[in-house]
């Protein structure tokens, strides 16, 4: 039988794990937005600039704020 410890840290992880992987997602959305803005300046048109976003906390990490493009 597990025990509700063991349960919160398979939990703890799990969480740890999604953050990873959002944290992966929005670095290409990042790559993305930005591979946009490079071919619309080819094409004169203009765009925004980056806006500073506050990323998930990683299990034992660092508030950071990320710059992402609108």
């Amino acid at each position: 039988m597990t025990s509700i410890q063991d349960l919160i840290n398979e939990k703890e992880n799990q969480l740890a794990i999604f953050q990873n992987e959002i944290s992966g997602l929005q670095a290409e959305i990042e790559a993305l937005r930005i591979a946009v803005q490079i071919i619309e300046r080819g094409q004169g048109v203009e765009t925004a600039g980056p806006v500073a976003v506050p990323t998930p906390v990683a299990a034992g990490g660092d508030k950071k704020k990320k710059r992402l493009w609108p």
